[in-house]
């Protein structure tokens, strides 16, 4: 089974209070939009659960063929975790939509001004800690977008492989300017295998056994990516 994870750094202003008091103060409840909720503990930590409302017109058709509006309210759901890592506050979110705007701006309102969000990308740099603990590692699925300047292409490419890939190595690429879309490996942590894919949108993807490892390791180094 797969997991997608997102980190944002935050920050809230001195006097605020405790932010996980804060969200248990607002439940959700018949009639408001948005509240809270305590889920099921993971990886040790509190994991706490935004549900909020949208509203939706929904078009039918009358017997006489004269349309009619109904405003329809559906209720969405995410899981996320507050981390505190080398002095700072990130939240991790489970299985993130495409944005994740209402749980911010929700958060931003219990805060109040000077609710600060920075999202967490690994553009760059490397999770160390999680490299130098896993027993072994390999590149084995590599996304690039590129630009081939002399002839005025822009170039989509995909590689794969079981035994591995060093990007040095790959004279495809050679001349390119390209960036890495997504990158994946394979590890192993006493015997277990997983994989663990990094985007450049800061979107992690874990599988395998060893998710709540991979997850700590990848939390140690958070504060590197600021």
């Amino acid at each position: 089974m797969q997991t997608r994870y997102r980190w944002y750094y935050i920050r809230i202003p001195s006097g605020a209070g405790d932010l996980s008091k804060l969200i248990g103060a607002v439940p959700f409840t018949a009639g408001v939009g948005f509240g809270f909720a305590l889920a099921e503990s993971e990886f040790g930590l509190p994991r706490f659960r935004f549900f909020w409302r949208t509203n939706v017109i929904v078009t039918k058709l009358e017997e006489d063929g004269v349309p009619a509006y109904e405003l329809v309210s559906s209720i969405s759901f995410t899981d996320f975790a507050l981390i505190s890592a080398d002095g700072g506050l990130y939240l991790r979110v489970e299985n993130p939509g495409r944005n994740i705007r209402d749980l911010l701006n929700s958060l931003e309102e219990l805060v109040g001004l000077g609710f600060t969000v920075k999202p967490i990308t690994f553009n760059g740099g490397k999770v160390t800690s999680l490299f130098e603990q896993v027993g072994a590692s390999k590149l084995v699925g590599l996304k690039v977008v590129g630009a081939v300047i002399k002839d005025d292409v822009v170039a989509r490419m995909e590689f794969a492989s079981k035994q591995g890939m060093v990007v040095e190595n790959m004279n495809l690429l050679d001349g390119v300017n390209y960036k890495i879309e997504s990158a994946v490996f394979e590890v192993i942590y006493e015997g277990i295998r997983g994989q663990v894919s990094f985007g450049s949108t800061g979107l992690v993807k874990i599988s395998g056994k060893i998710t709540p490892k991979l997850v700590n390791l990848i939390e140690m180094d958070l504060s590197d990516f600021l």
